[in-house]
């Protein structure tokens, strides 16, 4: 998988995996296309942000037919007074838990980007989203089968 150090990224493998150009992924970015060269030959390292959308553009390009069906809320198995108080569960986008820095999941708000990614990578709901196309979808907890 192309972001499994999150420290350096390999932003070729995601591009050749998207299957597009290196100006195209500069513009998705709003970075430079020299910015993209650099990083693809290991001489720059993408900031925190340009990583955040990386991750973003690879879950949507993996799971773009299932996103609407993925919830984390249902894998978590969050308490019903969670979701209430939840942004993501009130606007029904529970593929993005991993994208906001405030959350429910966790018992303290997170400090930032590194220390939510360090919580989301040990989840199995962001798991699922990561995974290669080609793997199967980790099956949701049994109480929430319906």
């Amino acid at each position: 998988m192309p972001l499994t150090n999150e420290d350096r990224p390999d932003l070729k493998a995601l591009r050749e995996e998207l299957g597009i150009s290196q100006v195209t992924l500069a513009s998705y970015l709003g970075v430079s296309v020299r910015t993209v060269q650099s990083c693809e030959q290991g001489w720059r390292c993408p900031g925190e942000a340009v990583k955040k959308a990386l991750l973003l553009l690879l879950i949507t390009h993996r799971r773009r037919e299932e996103l609407a069906q993925l919830h984390c809320w249902d894998y978590i198995q969050c308490l019903e007074g969670q979701r209430e108080r939840c942004f993501i569960y009130q606007s029904r986008q529970g593929h993005l838990c991993w994208f906001l820095l405030g959350n429910q999941c966790a018992p303290e708000p997170n400090r930032g980007w590194k220390e939510k990614r360090e919580m989301c990578r040990r989840c199995t709901f962001f798991q699922t989203l990561v995974r290669p196309a080609d793997t199967p979808a980790i099956p949701l907890p049994d109480a929430q089968i319906s």
